[in-house]
């Protein structure tokens, strides 16, 4: 089963990351106050959600997309586990 986070974009970034290019490290609190590392999923599936900036009408938009397509993802995920 693949792990979602979503984390804001309040965290400033020299480069833009590349298309391939490794997620960096992070540590960041979810919603409910516990602390995930990129690490702490190692050898899992994990999707991570990046957003230009809160309260867009851009941000609002991808955020539907993705809730909607959330059960596509997850079939996937299991088609390449199997």
């Amino acid at each position: 089963m693949a792990m979602v986070l979503f984390f804001g974009s309040n965290v400033a970034r020299a480069e833009p990351l590349k298309v391939g290019q490794p997620a960096p490290d992070f540590r960041l609190p979810d919603q409910n106050g516990k602390t995930h590392t990129l690490a702490d999923y190692r050898g899992k599936w994990l999707a991570l959600y990046f957003y230009v900036k809160d309260d867009t009408p851009g941000c609002t938009e991808q955020a539907c997309k993705f809730r909607d397509d959330i059960h596509q993802l997850t079939e996937l995920v299991r088609k390449w586990s199997a």
